[in-house]
């Protein structure tokens, strides 16, 4: 990708993690990244006999867009004049409700397949794998380690390195990385119990 791609995906997923996460600050979290990762690594799709990992963040931040020029053009969501994040196309121009409700109608379908972009055109299946990957990517972004990475947050996950405790650790109780908890190792039951005894 270019820069001017760049930047427009970025747009894009700030827009979409925007509209998904609570109004906490969690674009200072850079949930986005978190998100826009996960599309280019973690994703797989069927070629020929095997699966491939494709990095999928650029035609799905088209496929938000195609989809939500669809439903402006259909009067179902109103586009704002300007975009809420400067790169940003169409789907960028919704309000976080229409953004949400865009989401919505990818995932059930409801929109023409066929104006999608590739992988995305006719394929129902991936449309929805992908649009539930994007709910996951950004909740689990949001909740986990992942802005505490910080500088080291876009490196491969053995050289990434905790350089604060996260923000939502603390918000959830959690207590943080331990060399160890004690594991759960069943019930103790008495012989008798076991048995059928009293």
């Amino acid at each position: 990708m270019n820069a001017k791609q760049q930047e427009y995906v970025q747009a894009t997923f700030q827009a979409l993690t925007d509209a998904l996460l609570p109004d906490d600050g969690s674009q200072n979290m850079m949930v986005y990244e978190y998100v826009i990762y996960g599309l280019n690594h973690y994703v797989s799709i069927q070629q020929q006999l095997h699966h491939k990992v494709v990095p999928l963040a650029y035609p799905t931040a088209v496929m938000l867009d195609a989809a939500a020029t669809q439903l402006v053009n259909a009067q179902l969501i109103q586009a704002k004049p300007q975009p809420i994040f400067s790169e940003g196309r169409m789907f960028s121009h919704l309000s976080r409700k229409d953004r949400v409700r865009t989401l919505s109608r990818l995932e059930n379908l409801q929109i023409d397949l066929y104006l999608l972009p590739s992988p995305f055109q006719n394929n129902a299946g991936m449309i929805q794998h992908v649009v539930d990957a994007l709910n996951r990517f950004s909740v689990f972004g949001y909740y986990s380690e992942w802005p505490a990475y910080g500088s080291t947050r876009l490196f491969p996950p053995d050289y990434r390195k905790l350089e604060y405790f996260p923000i939502n650790w603390q918000r959830v109780g959690y207590p943080g990385v331990s060399l160890g908890y004690r594991d759960f190792r069943g019930f103790l039951f008495t012989i008798d119990e076991v048995e059928g005894g009293k």
